[in-house]
Order: C-alpha cells, then sequence, then structure tokens
C-alpha cells in the first residue's frame, strides 16, 4: 500500500473516531468562555495581536528569571488515561512555563502545579461537555495573550494556538511563547499553512526571545517541510533531544520546540503511559 493511500485511510478513520464527540457537545451559555478569559483582554486576531506584542509596561510587577527558564511541552490527551494527574504533577514540578495541548479548561489543569498559579488557555472544540484547547501555565502572568483558530476542514472544528508574552529579569526584553496544536485531518496542506502563516506574522516583527513549541501533528513530510521553512525564516533552533521519545507517525515526530535568544541548557523526553504523546522538556537562559 503506497504511503498515500495509508493517509487517506488514516485520516478517514480518523475523522470518523473523532468527528461524533466533536459536534455532539452542546454549548453552555458561554460561561466556559467567560472562566477561560478570566477577565483578561485577549487578541483574537493577526493584527491585533501583532499590535499588542512588545508593548511592555514601564513597571512590570512579575518577570520570569531570565537566568533560568523551566520548560515543559505536552499533548495530555484531555487527561483520560490512567496516572496523568501524578505524572503532570512530577513533570512539572520546578518549572516555569509548561505548555499543553489537548488541555481540559478545569481547575485539575489550571491547579496542578504548584507555583505555576497564572494559565492562559485558547479554546478549541466541546466533547462531551467539555471544553478543550491549548493552555500555557507560567510562574509569571503574561504581559500579552492572543488566541487564534483555524478550522479543520472535514470536521469543522478548531485547532487552537496561544501566544503569551511574558518580561524576564535584568534584560528590557520580553520573551513571546508560542503554544500551537495543529490542524491534522487534511490530505493536503494548505489549511496547516494558513495556521503556521498566521504565527509567521506575528513573530516576524518581535526581535527578542521566543520559544515555539507545540504538537504541530507533522505526519508527512510536506507539513515538516512547512515548519522547518518557518523556523528557519525567523532563525529559530530546534531543540535536539539525545533520548528521543517523541510520538511518530509514519515515522514523522509531532512534537516540536523551536528557540531563539536563548541558551539551551539540559533538554529530555519522558515515555509515559499517561498520554500518547511524550513530553518535552528543557532549561533555558540568556
Amino acid at each position: 500500500m503506497s504511503l498515500r493511500i495509508k493517509i487517506v485511510v488514516t485520516v478517514i478513520l480518523l475523522v470518523q473516531i473523532s468527528g461524533c464527540a466533536s459536534f455532539s457537545a452542546s454549548r453552555d451559555d458561554n460561561s466556559q468562555e467567560s472562566f477561560a478569559a478570566h477577565d483578561r483582554d485577549i487578541a483574537v486576531d493577526v493584527a491585533s495581536c501583532g499590535g499588542r506584542l512588545g508593548t511592555m509596561p514601564e513597571n512590570v510587577e512579575a518577570e520570569l528569571d531570565a537566568a533560568s527558564i523551566g520548560f515543559m511541552n505536552w499533548n495530555m490527551k484531555k487527561g483520560e488515561l490512567a496516572n496523568w494527574r501524578s505524572d503532570f504533577g512530577e513533570l512539572g514540578q520546578g518549572k516555569d512555563l509548561v505548555l499543553i495541548q489537548e488541555a481540559v479548561l478545569s481547575s485539575d489543569f489550571t491547579d496542578a502545579i504548584d507555583g505555576l498559579e497564572h494559565w492562559s488557555f485558547s479554546p478549541g472544540y466541546r466533547s462531551s461537555g467539555q471544553l478543550t484547547g491549548v493552555m500555557t501555565l507560567s510562574r509569571s502572568e503574561p504581559l500579552v495573550q492572543c488566541n487564534l483558530s483555524t478550522l479543520e476542514p472535514w470536521l469543522g472544528t478548531p485547532k487552537a494556538t496561544i501566544i503569551t508574552e511574558y518580561g524576564l529579569t535584568g534584560t528590557g526584553e520580553t520573551l513571546v511563547v508560542v503554544n500551537d496544536h495543529g490542524v491534522n485531518f487534511t490530505l493536503g496542506v494548505t489549511e496547516f499553512q494558513t495556521q503556521i502563516e498566521q504565527i509567521r506574522q506575528i513573530l516576524s516583527d518581535h526581535q527578542g526571545p521566543v520559544i515555539l513549541s507545540g504538537d504541530f501533528n507533522t505526519w508527512r513530510k510536506k507539513r515538516l517541510t512547512v515548519l522547518n521553512e518557518l523556523a528557519e525564516d525567523l532563525d529559530l533552533e530546534p531543540l535536539q533531544f539525545e533520548e528521543d521519545h517523541r510520538k511518530t507517525v509514519f515515522g514523522f515526530r509531532l512534537d516540536h520546540s523551536y528557540v531563539r535568544g536563548l541558551n539551551v541548557g539540559s533538554t529530555g523526553t519522558r515515555s509515559v503511559q499517561s498520554s500518547d504523546h511524550n513530553p518535552m522538556s528543557a532549561w533555558f537562559g540568556i
């Protein structure tokens, strides 16, 4: 069977498995959206997001420690598998930034890690009455939050991107963090390119440090090429892992992290049974 036929069959099966739950959930009078925003003025399009980044106020009360930034990224499969809470608490301990894909908007996620009292959420779709999406937990409150979404063409449901900006101690610079869950159920790459192009437009005007990370669903070469071209154009360097346990489909890794303007210390991945993806972690500094 050719690779293209395998891809078509896989996409059809995944749509059949995922589609019903995505469409069946009812809305909850916007109460979940209100909780998700928690009184922040959130930018929801490329132009307004780009206009807000870099406008750091004169007196920033809380910043990330520029000398040591602990980082983790994990697609958590909505916390559906056993032992996810214990793994999440252990893996996130001591981190300053934790990026989650397939997060559920609930206190189980927002309050799970001591010291990470700030959280930002960009909604994707509802399943069984739950609002899911991408979430970034942080040790300091973001200066800016942007929520973007791109529709899955076959399902009609959104894939979310969240962009947050943080002050960095003693530098006068800000760190922009992009947490992305890539469009998945497509035969071509048009919708995936649209999602990546939104990120490109926003980051192109930011001259400071950047972390770009997520489950990009790069399960074919063309998708990975689109992502790597973005990274090259923006001078982003991919994190490398000596022991690489990242999830693969058709031989391609789905989860990636790229950085710019940061010194990379230790990096690692860990094999877990509490999700169908394995977490990535790193320590950064300036």
